[in-house]
């Protein structure tokens, strides 16, 4: 809603996905997103972010950021302000810092706390003498993706009334991912892509398979080449789950340069996402299922 209010007073497609994506990181209800949420291994919330301006395609990005509310606009900040694309770690925290953004430490979205204690206790019981615990750690990690764990990615797609297009995203990652793992929702082309002569596209789920694939930029190149929003969502989650060999779940959304959406999963419950067109009153909840 709140990216949908920008769009109505005639606002910029790049304003509606930042102020959009930013109350998600704000909400304590969403776990997966934003600061106080899904922790590392070591128990500290590392965020990811990334948007795409489609008119210009510049782009601006974050990956592993600590202590910051909103990494969409610090990631907006590295567009706008830098000649870069992404930053990451203790640069991106000095970068924020310098422009004012204020540190935020210790805090713990209800309930993030006491899954990330019962984990580790889950992983701790297998560093044992003999054993090589990194290993088990990785066995550890990918048992959790290859068993459909819960990830979520905040992402949005707008086209304003000026025709100028956006794609944006952010995350916590996958909670007890090792310290320093970045994924696709910090990498242009991967997570997100924006073009205005095409349309946008962003994706949620297990970054690692939106990476191998540069997921969000082969929808746009479908949509590109003739297909529907929809069919090129479908064909895009098809390929890289089926002809890359990659375990975990993905899922994708899409807009083409006239506001037509399209949704694809590869999630076997199926994957729900929001629509909101400027002739419509509340936004509408839609739901597709993997394509057999």
């Amino acid at each position: 809603m709140e990216g949908m209010r920008v769009l109505q007073a005639g606002g910029r497609a790049l304003d509606a996905v930042e102020r959009g994506i930013g109350a998600v990181e704000d909400d304590p209800a969403v776990a997966t997103v934003g600061l106080g949420g899904a922790p590392n291994l070591d128990g500290v919330c590392e965020l990811d972010a990334s948007i795409m301006d489609g008119e210009t395609l510049r782009s601006g990005a974050v990956g592993a950021l600590r202590n910051i509310r909103h990494p969409i606009s610090v990631a907006r900040k590295v567009m706008e302000r830098t000649p870069h694309v992404l930053l990451v770690g203790e640069g991106a925290l000095g970068f924020a810092r310098s422009l004012g953004f204020r540190e935020e430490a210790g805090c713990w979205k209800p309930g993030v706390r006491e899954k990330w204690k019962e984990l580790r206790r889950e992983l701790e019981a297998l560093n044992v003498p003999g054993r090589d615990y990194l290993g088990e750690i990785a066995a550890f990690l990918r048992a959790r993706v290859e068993g459909e764990e819960p990830a979520g990615t905040v992402s949005a797609v707008a086209v304003d009334g000026k025709g100028n297009v956006a794609s944006g995203n952010s995350t916590t990652g996958l909670i007890m991912k090792l310290p320093g793992r970045v994924g696709d929702s910090a990498v242009v082309g991967a997570g997100v892509y924006a073009d205005n002569g095409v349309g946008g596209a962003s994706t949620t789920g297990v970054g690692e398979v939106a990476m191998t694939y540069c997921l969000s930029k082969r929808i746009c190149d479908l949509m590109a080449s003739g297909l529907e929003p929809q069919r090129a969502c479908e064909k895009g989650v098809m390929e890289t789950v089926s002809t890359r060999g990659r375990t975990g779940e993905i899922s994708a959304v899409a807009l083409d340069r006239l506001g037509r959406p399209g949704a694809a999963t590869s999630k076997k419950r199926g994957f729900e996402y929001a629509f909101f067109s400027a002739d419509m009153e509340e936004p509408e909840m839609r739901e597709v299922f993997p394509v057999e």
